[in-house]
């Protein structure tokens, strides 16, 4: 786990306004920012409300009160106080890995920690064949020719004043299992992202899914959201094996839904549902067939195969 230290040594004075100069040190990097104490408490009010909106039930640390009688910048030894005092509450806050893919918070986060979404090659460890490598290259190759023929036809485009607008849908979803609890069902899920070479494995239940589309309708959208499936009016589902199955489709559905469009994967609350899958959920490394197939079917935009062929997905596109 990424462990940030925060040290605040030093301060100045802005407009008769103190900054205090706070340094953040990640594993190989660090950030300096200036932040005044009014900056600081807006930060622990954003975070009582996204642990209220998003139901996280987090316990923060005691932010530093201000003096009852006095004014801190009158006094040295009191900048000092409330410095370390600051420098405390936010060791704390910047190593909760829940709270990492709030954007107010990464503003913190030295940039090579960020746990930002990259396409990089991954080292595999594992032994191939010669005709798997060779397959490989061949695939890197056309890959190569068809993005600089997509470039070239998108320059021709925007030279006519139109652009190519879509959005290939990055995640995808798979519920494969379920495991009933004493009032509830767990579904096995799999999310799998074709930019990367991990799949990711979770357990969640109808309820944390619900409470997320909830955090959605608040949002405004040019789109429509999806349909959530709804509750039963009488009866659990758990009772009926049938029903259970049919919830589990039909909650595939609307995940794989909702992530086809790219102004609700660019959202918030699935910016953090995403987040908290990769830190929590198990990873699951995909072999080198695997990762040339999806590469492959990446590049020419073509449907997705997910969990070996369970199901297939085809590729949308969102206005």
């Amino acid at each position: 786990m990424i462990r940030y230290g925060v040290t605040i040594n030093d301060y100045e004075f802005r407009n008769d306004v103190i900054y205090y100069t706070i340094h953040v040190n990640g594993e190989n990097a660090i950030k300096s920012l200036y932040k005044r104490y009014s900056d600081l408490k807006a930060l622990n009010q954003q975070l009582y409300k996204k642990n209220n909106e998003f139901k996280l039930k987090l316990t923060f640390p005691r932010f530093p009160s201000k003096k009852i009688f006095g004014r801190t910048k009158n006094s040295q030894s009191d900048i000092k106080t409330r410095g370390q005092e600051l420098q405390q509450y936010l060791e704390i806050i910047l190593n909760i890995p829940t709270l990492w893919s709030f954007q107010f918070l990464r503003e913190f986060l030295p940039e090579s920690q960020l746990l930002d979404e990259t396409c990089r090659l991954e080292q595999i460890k594992t032994e191939y064949s010669k005709d798997l490598c060779w397959l490989q290259m061949d695939e890197l190759k056309k890959s190569f020719l068809q993005r600089q023929e997509q470039f070239q036809l998108t320059k021709k485009n925007k030279q006519k004043g139109k652009e190519i607008q879509g959005y290939y849908q990055r995640y995808h979803f798979a519920i494969n299992d379920f495991t009933i609890k004493n009032d509830f069902v767990l579904y096995l899920i799999t999310l799998t992202d074709t930019k990367k070479t991990t799949k990711y494995s979770f357990k969640t239940r109808y309820s944390n899914l619900r409470d997320c589309h909830h955090l959605l309708e608040k949002q405004q959208f040019k789109n429509s959201l999806p349909h959530f499936p709804k509750r039963r009016l009488i009866g659990q589902t758990i009772d009926n094996p049938q029903q259970i199955q049919e919830r589990q489709q039909q909650l595939q559905r609307y995940l794989n839904q909702i992530f086809s469009i790219q102004e609700f994967v660019e959202s918030e609350p699935l910016i953090y549902f995403i987040t908290r899958i990769k830190l929590e959920g198990k990873s699951i490394k995909q072999n080198l067939t695997e990762r040339v197939s999806q590469f492959s079917q990446q590049v020419n935009g073509s449907s997705f195969n997910i969990s070996q062929g369970i199901e297939i997905i085809p590729e949308q596109k969102s206005c």
